[in-house]
């Protein structure tokens, strides 16, 4: 099942938050959800309505749609709805999903152009592949050996095909976790890349403990909604060892650090919180440092990104045109002067 995109997500909760917070209850706020957007996500609302009318409860109804929100969606609006903090959850909600697509955009924005010139690139190749078959001597085109431009063409393009569907299978992989911690584990190793991912993390992390906590919800229960909260398969897997930490009596912070998986920065505002007796409070202020922290990486990473998308197309394309040079003159030139 497709699930609701960051934009939609970040009008959602933006419409929740005024709606809520002016008074209006969730079952009227959801029939006017009923009545735009897309087909999909209007089938969906009504879903979503006809549960809230039944007397469910938000995190049920949006439960019901199996698949539809992300897991930082179900956990957030449960520890909300548990705490009494609904309204912060959709104001939360909205701003994250409001950076994401941000960046996002931003990000695709910085290196559109670069890749651009790559796909052109790329296309231009093909095109001389076969029109230097068709217009000069077709050795001429015989860049990979394979006889014909018409062979080395579809070898080209096999090439591209193989490299871009290498590409999409690792993304897919990744998102479904196929490869368990080991991407987390490499990115942790990149030293802004890693640190955003963490940061951006440990903020869902720790806001959302701090809401559990507010709401009086058990140990047990407060870490595992925070750990699912994170979106991140490094993290959720930890579920059942801190679970198990936390049934023997041991403290969040003992029960943390035995995992190895969190930094000791993070882990100072756990113990802290723990001796103070004010761990909602102290898992706040670490989710709003982490979340500026995260977005200060984000916007470098941005203009890294641009310029490394730049340079690598400018490498390609400079490869390409020795490899070009080389195959269709040096190459003949040293045929000739061997007869």
């Amino acid at each position: 099942m497709a699930q609701i995109t960051h934009g939609q997500l970040s009008k959602l909760f933006g419409r929740l938050a005024t709606g809520y917070g002016a008074g209006i209850d969730l079952k009227s706020i959801y029939m006017r959800e009923t009545e735009h957007g897309s087909l999909a996500y209007r089938l969906k609302a009504k879903e979503i309505f006809q549960s809230l009318s039944q007397g469910h409860s938000l995190t049920e109804s949006f439960n019901s749609v199996d698949g539809y929100f992300p897991d930082l969606v179900l956990s957030v609006v449960h520890a909300g709805e548990k705490g009494g903090r609904l309204e912060e959850s959709f104001q939360r909600l909205a701003a994250h999903y409001e950076n994401l697509v941000k960046f996002r955009n931003g990000f695709l924005l910085s290196i559109a152009w670069p890749i651009f010139e790559l796909a052109f690139g790329v296309m231009l190749i093909g095109v001389v592949i076969l029109l230097l078959g068709a217009l000069a001597d077709p050795e001429s085109a015989n860049w990979f050996g394979m006889g014909t431009p018409m062979a080395n063409f579809l070898f080209y393009m096999g090439c591209v095909l193989s490299v871009v569907g290498a590409i999409a299978g690792a993304y897919f992989a990744f998102k479904k976790g196929w490869f368990g911690t080991l991407p987390m584990q490499i990115a942790r190793r990149i030293p802004l890349l890693g640190k955003t991912i963490e940061a951006l993390a440990l903020s869902r992390f720790a806001w959302t403990m701090s809401i559990s906590e507010n709401a009086g919800m058990s140990a047990i229960e407060t870490a595992t909604v925070a750990l699912n909260s994170t979106q991140n398969y490094f993290y959720q897997r930890l579920v059942q060892p801190v679970s198990n930490s936390l049934q023997q009596g041991l403290d969040f912070f003992t029960s943390f650090r035995s995992t190895n998986a969190f930094p000791d920065d993070f882990l100072i505002y756990v113990e802290n919180g723990e001796m103070a007796g004010e761990l909602a409070e102290s898992m706040d202020r670490a989710s709003k440092e982490l979340q500026t922290r995260a977005e200060n990486n984000m916007k470098l990473l941005g203009t890294i990104g641009f310029v490394l998308t730049f340079v690598f197309v400018a490498g390609v394309m400079v490869t390409t045109i020795l490899f070009m040079f080389k195959r269709t003159y040096i190459d003949r030139i040293n045929e000739m002067s061997n007869f």
